[in-house]
C-alpha cells in the first residue's frame, strides 16, 4: 500500500511517518506543497492520501481543498483522509463533499485515532480489488469474453448480445449441442442491470412435465402427493434475475400453454396456490432442434414460439468457423497446468474435423491430450493416437486407398468392380483358397462371398444376384 503524506510542515510529516511505521507492507512518500502533491498523485499513483487543509503559512490558504477539487476534475479517485489543525466545520464539510473519507484533528492525533481509519480503508481497497478480480473472472468465464473467436459469425453473436443485454425482451438462443448456448445466456445476464441477481437454468428435457412445472413455478404444501412443504420455483427464486429454459422444444404441450400465459401476463401461480405472484425475472430460452419443424408436427405451439422469439441468437457449429480453432486452443490450453503446443499440421487436422460435439468436444479433446500426451508438443500422430478410436483409424486408411483408386485413369470397366475384385482376390490368395476364411476376412458370410465372386465373373450388377445354393468349393475349404 502506497501512502502520500501532504503537509507543508516537515515535522508534521515526520509525525505521521512515525505513526504509520508499525503497518506492514506500506510505502510512504511526501509532498510539501499543492504543486508537488499534484505531481506525485500522477507519478507515484498512491493508494491513500493524508492531507492537511492548509498547505502554507498563509491564513487564507486552502491547498488541501484545492488538491481534492483538482483530483475531482481529473477523475482521480484516491481515498483521502484530512489530517488538519483546522477546526472550522465548514472547511471539514467541504473536504468531505469533495471526496475525503474521514478526518483527524492534529490536536487529537495518535495511533488509536489514525491507524483504525487507515486499516479500514486498506481493507476496503483489498475487497474492492477482489470484487474487481472476480468480476473480470466472471466475464472471462461467462461474459462475452468466454465466446472465443474472431470469425464474422462470432462477432455477430457478441454484437447481438451487447445490443439486447439491457432489454427485458425474451431471447431464443439456437444452436447445436456444444456450441455454447448457456454461455450466451449468462453473457446476456452478466451484461444486464440484472447481473447482481440470480441466474437460474432448467433443462426442460431432463424431468417429467409435472416436475418441470413444480421446478419452474414452485408448489404449496399438499399440492400433490409427496409435497410436504412449500417449495419456491425458479421464477420466484430468481427475483429480478434471469431464468434460462434450456431445451425449450422438449417442454410438454400443457406446460407450453401455461408458460405462454405467464409470459403474456407477467404473473404465475405456484401449484396449489390461490394467489398469483409477479414475474420479475427475464426469461431466456434455448434449443438445439429445428423448432419450426416441431411446430409443423404440432409438438410446439406457434404462439409460444413467436412470444419467445422476440430476439433470436443463432450459434454457428464449430465446423463452420474453423478459423477460430487457433483461438479456442489458445484459450483452453491457457487453463491447463501443462503448456501444450499444437503444431501447424495438428491445427490443420483439427480444423478439418466434423466436430459433432462442437466447442464442447474440442475442449474435451484438449483435456484428454493434456492428460495422456507424452510430449508438450502435439503433432498429428499424437492426435491420431489419443483422439481417434481404432475404427476411425481404419476408416482413415480406407479413405486413403479409395482416394488413390478414384484418381486412377481407368478407361474401361467399373472402379467399384475393380475394388471389389481386388479385395476378394487378395482375401482368397491370403487364405490359400479357403473361402470360409476369406469370407470372414472380408466381413461377409460364405454364401455372400460366392454370390459376389459369381457376379464379378459373369459381369452382372448387384441387383442380378441370385440366391446362392450350397455347392462344393472349387478351391480348398476348411
Amino acid at each position: 500500500m502506497k501512502i502520500l503524506i501532504v503537509d507543508d510542515q516537515r515535522s508534521a510529516r515526520q509525525v505521521l511517518r512515525s505513526l504509520l511505521a508499525d503497518l506492514d507492507d506500506v510505502e510512504m512518500c511526501e509532498a510539501g506543497s499543492l504543486e508537488e502533491a499534484c505531481s506525485l498523485v500522477q507519478s507515484a499513483e498512491p493508494d491513500l492520501m493524508l492531507v492537511d487543509i492548509r498547505l502554507s503559512p498563509q491564513p487564507t490558504d486552502r491547498g488541501g481543498l484545492e488538491l481534492l477539487r483538482w483530483m475531482q476534475q481529473k477523475g482521480l479517485a484516491v481515498p483521502a483522509v484530512m489530517v488538519t489543525g483546522s477546526t472550522e466545520l465548514h472547511e471539514i464539510r467541504e473536504a468531505m463533499r469533495l471526496g475525503a473519507k474521514d478526518y483527524v484533528l492534529k490536536d487529537e492525533l495518535c495511533p488509536e485515532m489514525l491507524l483504525p481509519i487507515v486499516q479500514g480503508l486498506r481493507e476496503k481497497m483489498v475487497l474492492a480489488g477482489e470484487v474487481r478480480r472476480l468480476r473480470e473472472q466472471v466475464d472471462r468465464t461467462w461474459g462475452p469474453g468466454a465466446l472465443v473467436g474472431s470469425s464474422p459469425q462470432m462477432q455477430r453473436v457478441r454484437h447481438l448480445i451487447e445490443r439486447v443485454a439491457d432489454s427485458d425482451a425474451p431471447v431464443l438462443i439456437r444452436g447445436e449441442t456444444g456450441t455454447g448456448k448457456e454461455l450466451v445466456a449468462r453473457a446476456l445476464h452478466n451484461l444486464s442491470p440484472r447481473r447482481d441477481q440470480p441466474f437460474l437454468a432448467v433443462n426442460c428435457s431432463a424431468l417429467p412435465g409435472t416436475l418441470i412445472e413444480s421446478l419452474i413455478f414452485g408448489h404449496m404444501k399438499g399440492a400433490f402427493t409427496g409435497a410436504d412443504r412449500r417449495v419456491r420455483g425458479h421464477f420466484e427464486v430468481a427475483g429480478s434475475g434471469t431464468v434460462l429454459l434450456d431445451e425449450i422444444a422438449e417442454m410438454p404441450g400443457e406446460l407450453q400453454a401455461k408458460l405462454l400465459r405467464v409470459l403474456e401476463d407477467r404473473r404465475f401461480r405456484p401449484l396449489g396456490a390461490e394467489d398469483e405472484l409477479p414475474l420479475r425475472a427475464r426469461v431466456l430460452a434455448a434449443t438445439n432442434v429445428d423448432i419450426e419443424h416441431r411446430m409443423q408436427d404440432g409438438r410446439f405451439r406457434e404462439d409460444l414460439f413467436y412470444r419467445l422469439n422476440v430476439v433470436s441468437i443463432g450459434l454457428p457449429p464449430l465446423a463452420e468457423r474453423g478459423g477460430d480453432i487457433v483461438e479456442l486452443l489458445s484459450a483452453f490450453t491457457a487453463e491447463l497446468p501443462r503448456k501444450l503446443r499444437f503444431t501447424s499440421e495438428a491445427v490443420e487436422w483439427l480444423r478439418c474435423r466434423r466436430w459433432a460435439g462442437n466447442v464442447r468436444e474440442l475442449r474435451n479433446l484438449v483435456e484428454r491430450v493434456n492428460l495422456l500426451a507424452e510430449n508438450d508438443e502435439v503433432d498429428v500422430a499424437a492426435l491420431h493416437e489419443l483422439v481417434e478410436p481404432d475404427n476411425s483409424r481404419a476408416a482413415r486408411e480406407v479413405e486413403k486407398i479409395v482416394q488413390a483408386i478414384l484418381t486412377l485413369p481407368m478407361h474401361t470397366g467399373s472402379k467399384l468392380d475393380f475394388i471389389e475384385r481386388a479385395v476378394l482376390h487378395h482375401a482368397i490368395e491370403t487364405t490359400a483358397g479357403n473361402k470360409s476364411a476369406a469370407a470372414r476376412m472380408v466381413g461377409v458370410d460364405r454364401r455372400a462371398l460366392d454370390r459376389r465372386m459369381r457376379r464379378l465373373a459373369d459381369g452382372t450388377s448387384p441387383q442380378d444376384d441370385e440366391p446362392a445354393v450350397d455347392e462344393d468349393d472349387s478351391v480348398n475349404d476348411e
